[in-house]
């Protein structure tokens, strides 16, 4: 179908560290702010967060300050009516919480947990928003800018382009540059991530798929790439890293699944996102082995915008085979200067999101500044007929 294009705690307080190498402030627990003060591999405990959110379950993980069995208490009010252990004892929990209805709130307190959280499931039907954000894990200023924003978007779910967490995706570097940015967020909103070429230098990606509770549907059930429907659309995040230094897949099979996986959906959006990107007019460029081998699959089955991030600015691109690409890495680290080629639409090399709304056969995307600013927008329309590619 065508598109119209118009243009236009686990703690019990808080406290600041200051982190020399950024002058970032982060606020944490008062147990993870000891744990960097004092230098520790991993912090004594981690907030709870919820991860994988579907029409009739979700996944809620966190980190105990002493080895133990982990539960969950929650419903769908305040008072907690259901409760789930995790059959485990460690510090490291993760509980999938089934048989919930959709588009419905539910509210969860982990055990130890000073305080209850709320997230809600995915909706059947259409009316949602999503945002985007890639290039983030520092630490920085401008990353706790970024993080704040999104809070201020209210999105319903968050897809991240890769590069998670710098400089090479180190296990003890999730807290203080993902977990500690983005807490009270993903405390309510699931973060669906992809690997970037810094996520995978730490053991093809262990710690990423070890802080990550996923979709299971690769051929491996690795979560290096997956796909999940979210109210009348289609997600799927890939590995772009397998062409290059992840050794943990096969790029041959990642494609094989991804042209089985685009055809078997019947969902009218489509969206799919990973790191680097087909088309770039900033410092990386286009990453044409991707391009040779992604692109005709993506324009054959009909996706409708595609993200990427690796270059640290803003691009998004007129529809090229139908499919439109946007670059979104100004999630936090040093920005890249931004280029225009003869397929750019708009450019523009500052920290950002994405916002996203779907409403029925209306969709709109924002690319949004840290002081609210809109510096894009673009509004797309199913259509009958697909254009010409």
């Amino acid at each position: 179908m065508a598109k119209r294009v118009s243009l236009l705690r686990r703690g019990r307080q808080t406290l600041r560290v200051v982190t020399r190498g950024t002058n970032a402030a982060l606020e944490a627990s008062s147990v993870f702010a000891r744990s960097l003060v004092f230098g520790r591999a991993e912090p004594s405990a981690r907030d709870q967060y919820v991860q994988n959110v579907s029409t009739r379950s979700a996944v809620i993980a966190w980190m105990s300050e002493e080895p133990g069995a982990g539960f969950v208490q929650y419903g769908e009010t305040p008072e907690l009516e259901h409760e789930r252990g995790d059959g485990r004892t460690g510090k490291r929990h993760a509980i999938t919480l089934s048989r919930l209805r959709p588009d419905s709130r539910y509210y969860y307190r982990v055990a130890g947990a000073p305080k209850t959280a709320s997230f809600r499931t995915a909706p059947e039907g259409s009316g949602f928003t999503f945002a985007v954000v890639g290039d983030s894990g520092t630490g920085s200023k401008a990353q706790l800018a970024v993080a704040a924003l999104l809070e201020r978007m209210q999105p319903d779910l968050i897809l991240h382009t890769g590069d998670v967490v710098y400089p090479k995706g180190d296990d003890a570097d999730y807290d203080p540059k993902f977990f500690a940015p983005y807490r009270r967020i993903i405390e309510g909103v699931p973060i669906f991530p992809s690997l970037g070429n810094h996520d995978v230098e730490t053991k093809n990606g262990a710690p990423y798929l070890e802080n990550f509770h996923l979709p299971g549907n690769d051929p491996e059930d690795t979560g290096r790439y997956y796909s999940f429907d979210w109210g009348n659309a289609h997600f799927v995040a890939l590995d772009s890293e397998l062409y290059y230094d992840d050794g943990g897949g096969d790029p041959e099979r990642q494609k094989a699944w991804l042209e089985h996986d685009l055809g078997e959906t019947r969902q009218p959006w489509k969206f799919v996102f990973f790191h680097r990107p087909p088309y770039s007019s900033s410092e990386h460029g286009s990453d044409l082995v991707v391009r040779e081998d992604l692109e005709p699959i993506l324009a054959h089955h009909g996706v409708d915008v595609v993200f990427n991030g690796h270059d640290h600015d803003y691009e998004r691109t007129v529809q090229i085979r139908g499919v439109i690409y946007v670059v979104t890495g100004g999630g936090g680290k040093d920005l890249y200067e931004a280029g225009e080629s003869e397929w750019t639409a708009f450019s523009r090399s500052a920290h950002h999101a994405v916002r996203v709304r779907v409403d029925g056969e209306h969709l709109r995307l924002e690319a949004i500044e840290p002081n609210d600013s809109v510096v894009d927008r673009l509004d797309l329309h199913l259509d009958r007929a697909r254009a010409a590619g």
